[in-house]
C-alpha cells in the first residue's frame, strides 16, 4: 500500500512542482534592473552619464546594490563601480577592511606622479562562518577629471572568518590629468557580465597627481550616487580610447534577489576629427 502510493503521489507532486516553477519568472520582473546611458553614441572626452533604477514587484528599492560594468568592444573592462540605490545595505558574507594607496613596500603615500606606478592594499575578510567565498576584488583608477585610467583585479577563494589582502599596482599614464584623482576598491561575486554582485559598498581613496605643467580645469570625479531605488554614476574614457561599441553590465543584490541587465553605447571620433582625418 504504502509503495503504490509513493508511486501515485511522486508524479502528482512532480506536477506540482512543475507548474510552481513555470509561474516564478512571473514573479521575478524583468525591468527589475533597469540600467541606461545618456547618449547612444558619444565622442572621445565626452562625459558619460550611466543610471537606472532597481525595483521589487514594481516598488523602488531604497536599500539596494547595484555593480555597474563597462567593456570596451574588445572585451577589456574600463570600468567598475558599485552604486547604491538610496541607503547601503550592511556587508553580506565580505566587508573592506581596509584600502589604502601605498608606496611599493606598503607604507601609506597619496601622491604619485605621472609615469609612475601608484601602489595600493585593500584587505577584505570573510563574515561567514561555514562557507568559503570566492571573491573578486576590483580597483578602479580615475584622474583629476574623473577620467577612468586603469582597471585591475584579483578573484580569490576566502575562508570563513579569514582576511585576504590584495597588494597590487597600477600605472598612471603620463597625460593623466593632474591633480586630485581617486581609485575606488569593490568586492563581488564575480564579473557583473557573469552574473556576478557586490558583497558590499565601495571604498574610496584619494590621491594626488602630480607632474608636467598645469592643465584646464575639469570636474573632479565624483563617487556614485543614489536614492529612492535609483542610481546614477558618470565617468570619461581616455582620449586615445578604442573606439567601437561599449557594453554596459549591471547586476544588484537586494536579499535573495540578484536582477541583471546590460546596454550598448558606441565610442566615436568627434566630427572635427573626423573631418581632419577625411581632408
Amino acid at each position: 500500500m504504502n509503495t503504490v502510493r509513493a508511486r501515485t503521489t511522486f508524479p502528482l507532486f512532480f506536477f506540482i512542482l512543475l507548474s510552481f516553477l513555470s509561474v516564478l519568472p512571473s514573479l521575478v520582473y524583468a525591468d527589475e534592473l533597469v540600467v541606461s546611458t545618456d547618449n547612444l553614441h558619444y565622442g572621445l572626452g565626452a562625459t558619460m552619464n550611466v543610471y537606472g533604477t532597481l525595483t521589487l514587484s514594481g516598488v523602488p528599492v531604497t536599500d539596494g546594490l547595484v555593480a555597474v560594468q563597462v567593456e570596451d568592444s574588445l572585451d577589456n573592462t574600463r570600468l567598475i563601480r558599485v552604486v547604491p540605490t538610496g541607503t547601503p545595505p550592511s556587508p553580506w558574507k565580505v566587508q573592506i577592511v581596509q584600502f589604502l594607496s601605498c608606496n611599493s613596500q606598503g607604507s601609506p603615500k597619496n601622491s604619485f606622479n605621472r609615469g609612475s606606478l601608484a601602489f595600493f592594499k585593500a584587505t577584505v575578510e570573510s563574515l561567514d562562518t561555514v562557507l568559503e567565498r570566492q571573491v573578486t576584488i576590483a580597483l578602479n583608477l580615475l584622474d583629476a577629471i574623473g577620467v577612468s585610467i586603469g582597471v585591475t583585479y584579483a578573484s580569490f577563494s576566502l575562508a570563513p572568518r579569514k582576511q585576504i589582502t590584495y597588494f597590487t599596482s597600477m600605472p598612471i599614464p603620463s597625460d593623466a590629468f593632474v591633480g586630485e584623482g581617486m581609485c575606488c576598491v569593490n568586492v563581488l561575486t564575480k564579473w557583473p557580465k557573469d552574473g556576478g554582485q557586490p558583497y558590499c559598498s565601495e571604498e574610496s581613496v584619494g590621491l594626488e597627481i602630480t607632474g608636467g605643467a598645469s592643465q584646464p580645469a575639469g570636474s573632479p570625479p565624483e563617487s556614485p550616487t543614489g536614492s529612492q531605488g535609483s542610481y546614477s554614476l558618470s565617468f570619461k574614457l581616455p582620449s586615445n580610447a578604442m573606439l567601437g561599441n561599449y557594453t554596459v553590465f549591471a547586476s544588484a543584490r537586494y536579499n535573495a534577489w540578484q536582477p541583471r541587465a546590460s546596454t550598448i553605447f558606441g565610442v566615436t571620433q568627434t566630427l572635427t576629427e573626423m573631418v581632419k582625418l577625411t581632408s
